[in-house]
């Protein structure tokens, strides 16, 4: 009798202790499924650093050895218009880059960090005016208010202050990819009431095609070989979008089942892993996720206190920087990135 209840005891210690390892070693606290998803959520106790303080700040990038960032600033005292500004990080100490009177977007570094890709519209506003003014009509696009902006792209080299524009064309030219080893630019371009993917080389300016037929397709973002392809495509009535994936061997929609905006793809091939934002547990604020290729693995990164958006992982893997209106106003965050995933192990090869 003695020897089972011991048997008992033992067991329940056993049991008690694996349970507890469980928790320990899994950093996911809190498990949801969505169709064949399992869906990690982080327990999110934050420790952010914020980076910027002064007027509304957007769309963080940052440089190739990490040390860092550009984004771009609105509403500071000097300035009302977006403009790109630099910061080192260590330092906290910013630069300005631009000093255009119209809106500037979606800045990064390429060309091993000597030359900047951004989007202005600084010369559409003169040359077509009638598109810009107080009186024009109301454009019929329902998407979101970003692509109703006149833009065009542009290449701008830091050492020299040279800027090349890239792109002429009415409406919205912006948020252009570059891939490094041909010096390839994709982009989105907004034609009458729908987004399309265009294409150009760096090398050749204003020469465009388009890269994707298809209607609703932005915010592309590749591996280097181009093999692995992210983008996002928008429904009909712009009140939710899907995450698209390119395998090697096919096409993926990815969490299909979830009714949402997803937005703000950013491609880490290193990690093979998607980190997006999205409307997601609640309609009407967004969070910051992440997903492998594959489409396992999702996890929340931030904790539903304001808007998250615009994430991108730093070059050496430890921090992930976002926008986010958490303080009342837009501002740049980072946050460490975990030397333990949440999942157990990001399968680096897709068949």
């Amino acid at each position: 009798m003695k020897l089972k209840t011991d048997l008992k005891i033992r067991s329940l210690l056993l049991l008690t202790l694996f349970l507890f390892a469980g928790l320990q070693c899994s950093t996911p606290q809190k498990w949801t499924r969505s169709g064949q998803v399992l869906v990690p959520r982080v327990e999110l106790t934050e420790e952010l650093t914020q980076v910027t303080r002064v007027g509304q700040n957007h769309s963080p990038h940052f440089s190739p050895d990490g040390s860092k960032m550009v984004f771009i600033s609105q509403g500071r005292p000097q300035h009302s218009y977006g403009q790109v500004y630099e910061i080192h990080l260590n330092s906290q100490k910013e630069q300005r880059l631009t000093f255009q009177g119209a809106e500037n977007s979606d800045p990064q570094y390429v060309r091993d960090g000597k030359w900047l890709i951004y989007s202005s519209a600084t010369d559409e506003t003169k040359e077509r005016a009638g598109l810009v003014t107080k009186d024009s009509e109301p454009s019929p696009f329902a998407g979101p208010e970003k692509y109703k902006e006149p833009m065009e792209i542009y290449l701008h080299n830091l050492e020299k202050f040279e800027v090349i524009r890239l792109t002429d064309l009415p409406g919205y030219d912006g948020e252009a990819f570059w891939t490094p080893a041909n010096e390839m630019v994709v982009f989105t371009r907004r034609k009458g009431e729908e987004l399309y993917l265009y294409s150009l080389s760096a090398k050749r300016p204003k020469i465009v095609r388009p890269f994707s037929n298809e209607a609703g397709n932005s915010q592309w973002s590749s591996s280097k070989d181009g093999l692995s392809r992210v983008w996002i495509q928008w429904r009909k009535d712009y009140k939710s979008s899907d995450l698209k994936v390119k395998w090697p061997s096919g096409y993926v929609t990815l969490l299909s089942d979830f009714d949402r905006i997803k937005k703000d793809p950013y491609y880490d091939e290193v990690l093979n892993v998607i980190f997006f934002s999205m409307n997601h547990p609640e309609v009407d604020k967004f969070n910051v996720f992440s997903i492998h290729l594959d489409g396992t693995c999702l996890t929340q990164w931030t904790n539903e206190n304001g808007d998250n958006v615009e994430p991108i992982l730093s070059p050496d893997k430890t921090h992930l920087s976002f926008s986010s209106n958490r303080s009342g106003s837009y501002q740049i965050y980072l946050r460490d990135w975990p030397k333990t995933l949440p999942c157990a192990t990001f399968k680096k090869d897709l068949k």
